[in-house]
């Protein structure tokens, strides 16, 4: 166990060694604390960006087969691949050795697209959470070199503002939501509605904080499972 623990400590901060060595924002370093998210990896801290890898070999080559010749058609391609057998519930993230658990995460854990991967890969399915789904799937996207985002900030439905993360994509300088917790196939790109408010944007490179909200304090609650048909009728509802 200590040397499964020591060997996850030493990946976990080669990543972000790495990170902060190859990435920076416009003047800021890596390492600010406004680009920090606590506790959302086994209890660890990191910044944003760690859980956008389209490097990842697992997800490059996941990548390579849903990459099209037309930028919208490998967005729809990758985006059904991700849909398709998706379910939404809160996480609580574990690792597992032999039957027994060896790590755990907390109430809102945040899974790498690497563990989602893994899971679609021996399961058929994923059971994940919203910025789950959405890291996933940028992640697959800009192995593309898709101009793809995570963004995080608030949904309101029917007048309560909940906690969310969603992705965004660029094509043509016009920005389209991609809304993983949908569970539901792509049938036309559309632009992010105004019931979606962003505080931070985010990729594997780039931060950008729209409203310069505090990601670490949790003025909201998540989404919750029992709201998701609401936010599907919500954006069905939009022309």
């Amino acid at each position: 166990m200590i040397i499964i623990l020591a060997i996850l400590s030493i990946c976990l901060s080669g990543g972000l060694v790495y990170l902060g060595v190859k990435a920076r924002t416009t003047g800021i370093p890596i390492f600010s604390s406004q680009y920090i998210i606590n506790e959302k990896f086994f209890g660890e801290s990191a910044d944003l960006r760690f859980w956008v890898t389209p490097n990842e070999y697992a997800i490059k080559k996941e990548a390579e087969k849903l990459k099209t010749d037309n930028p919208i058609a490998t967005v729809t391609k990758t985006y059904n691949f991700v849909e398709e057998n998706y379910m939404y519930e809160q996480d609580d993230l574990v690792v597992l050795n032999n039957g027994q658990i060896i790590l755990r995460g907390g109430v809102d854990s945040w899974n790498l697209p690497l563990f989602t991967l893994a899971q679609k890969h021996q399961n058929g399915k994923i059971v994940v959470d919203c910025e789950d789904g959405t890291y996933f799937v940028i992640s697959l996207l800009r192995a593309n070199g898709i101009d793809a985002w995570a963004n995080i900030g608030t949904v309101t439905i029917n007048g309560s503002i909940y906690g969310h993360a969603w992705g965004t994509v660029i094509i043509e300088g016009k920005e389209y939501l991609l809304e993983t917790t949908s569970g539901q196939p792509l049938t036309e790109l559309r632009p992010v509605p105004n019931f979606y408010k962003v505080d931070v944007k985010f990729n594997e490179k780039d931060v950008i904080a729209i409203t310069g909200a505090d990601i670490n304090k949790q003025i909201y609650p998540p989404l919750p499972p029992a709201k998701i048909q609401d936010l599907k009728d919500a954006l069905n509802s939009v022309k």
